[in-house]
């Protein structure tokens, strides 16, 4: 394990890291959208992304999904023709903000099943009971001409004792297609995670029996803190069917100085075993095994809490099915007189992207922190591989959607800033990209707010881009 050196920086109180990327003095370099197709002038203006939003637009044959809230907090699925690039949006009545519209933890997640050819929807959670639903049979395999209310089921539970205080829905898919659905039942100083298969031939899903992330443990650094959450990034299946998964531990909702450490796991069942970074077991669902603080081998990357490590960023697998993971944390800790949920500003003005990786080897590298133009914001990022394994990291920034990329022959040090906006398009959160039209045709499509100059208002709007040009910043 490469463990980072730290020393004291006064007169904030923070302790910086050893290396850094050398600061990006300027984003002079532009790629611009080689479309941008208007869905909606006006959207709810609260929140329409959400981190953990790990498949938000899908294609799927000719066309594009995706979900949004409009102004009327009403869920409205979109359907966008690839052929022709013309959108159409459904209204779902039935389906609407119902407890606390503000809360940015009730966004809408997106899946597809593609052996029935169901698209899945999950929406309005923080902490309450589950809310499903699914298209008919053939929804995406024969596609109508137009869409209707009619095409989607009443909502529903997963299973009849599916576990509830639902956060943080998820659907996934193996790379045979077969579709998963996680979960955080409890709270984030409490949670577990919930793991379901989808069975696309009955129509049915089955919860596992056990958890896949359990609270216990004692975690000394903070106050023996006794009861904890894993807030995951992205979850995704390998070439091979290898399921990686990689988190950080919070240990009170109160604050998110109390995340940290980056911790990584994988299984080669579907999810029903784990094992940590040196191949040892750790976890076993169906013995109500699940992987906890203590086990060992999952801490990737020594990470002390007040570092302000934030939860819920991104992964990402490259062509050796190795993981890739960005997160933003300060350089070294911050520890207020008086715990707040989140930093004082001038404190979040110094939180940094860092890169990790993971070598065939089981070896972790990183790179970082990487330095960005002096006012530069920061926010969730999405993160992206080419096919010659280069990273883009990208994220809404206070001047409009900005990228890092960087090449992996030179091992990922060699990160170049890009323009993709003006500060007219933005987001509140990560815009996480369409996977699936990625892999297909090349093209890095992901939704965002084209309402960044105009106060209190929000949008909904589908940006693509050239994947090929973007990289093509590298020297």
């Amino acid at each position: 394990m490469q463990v980072m050196k730290w020393i004291a920086l006064l007169p904030l109180a923070l302790i910086v890291a050893c290396s850094t990327s050398g600061p990006l003095s300027s984003d002079r370099r532009t790629v611009a959208p080689i479309r941008t197709i208007p869905v909606d002038e006006e959207a709810w203006p609260k929140f329409n992304w959400a981190a953990f939003d790990q498949d938000k637009v899908i294609s799927y044959g000719d066309f594009q999904y995706s979900a949004y809230w409009d102004v009327d907090k009403i869920l409205v699925v979109t359907r966008r023709d690839l052929r022709d690039h013309s959108v159409e949006t459904l209204r779902l009545e039935k389906h609407f903000l119902t407890i606390n519209p503000d809360d940015r933890h009730r966004n809408i997640v997106l899946g597809i099943s593609p052996g029935d050819g169901r698209l899945h929807l999950s929406w309005d959670h923080h902490a309450n009971d589950l809310r499903y639903t699914k298209s008919r049979a053939g929804l995406l395999t024969d596609p109508p001409a137009s869409l209707s209310p009619e095409d989607f089921e009443s909502a529903q539970p997963l299973t009849a004792d599916a576990p509830q205080r639902v956060t943080y829905p998820r659907f996934l898919n193996d790379n045979n297609g077969r579709l998963f659905m996680m979960y955080r039942s409890g709270g984030s100083g409490n949670g577990r995670t919930v793991v379901a298969q989808y069975d696309s031939a009955k129509g049915t899903w089955t919860v596992s029996s056990g958890y896949l992330f359990g609270s216990e443990g004692t975690y000394v650094p903070w106050d023996s803190s006794e009861s904890r959450n894993a807030y995951l990034n992205e979850v995704l299946f390998d070439r091979n069917n290898r399921m990686h998964v990689s988190w950080t531990y919070r240990e009170t909702g109160a604050s998110w100085a109390s995340n940290h450490d980056l911790h990584y796991a994988y299984s080669d069942d579907n999810g029903r075993s784990w094992k940590n970074n040196d191949g040892q077991q750790i976890a076993d669902l169906a013995k109500n095994d699940a992987i906890v603080l203590d086990d060992p081998g999952i801490v990737v990357r020594e990470i002390p809490v007040y570092s302000w490590l934030m939860n819920n960023c991104a992964m990402v697998l490259d062509s050796r099915n190795q993981p890739h993971l960005v997160h933003y944390q300060l350089p070294g800790t911050y520890r207020p007189k008086k715990l707040a949920h989140n930093p004082p500003d001038e404190v979040r003005a110094q939180l940094k992207f860092f890169h990790h990786w993971r070598e065939p080897d089981g070896s972790w590298r990183s790179s970082g922190p990487l330095e960005l133009p002096a006012g530069m914001t920061i926010t969730r990022p999405d993160l992206v591989v080419s096919a010659k394994d280069d990273v883009i990291i990208t994220w809404a920034s206070n001047r409009g959607f900005r990228s890092l990329v960087a090449s992996a022959r030179k091992k990922w040090k060699d990160w170049e800033l890009v323009s993709l906006t003006g500060p007219e398009y933005t987001s509140n959160n990560a815009c996480k990209h369409d996977r699936w039209l990625l892999r297909d045709r090349g093209i890095y499509s992901f939704t965002a707010d084209p309402n960044g100059l105009k106060e209190g208002s929000s949008g909904y709007a589908i940006l693509d881009f050239d994947l090929t040009k973007l990289t093509s910043v590298l020297r």
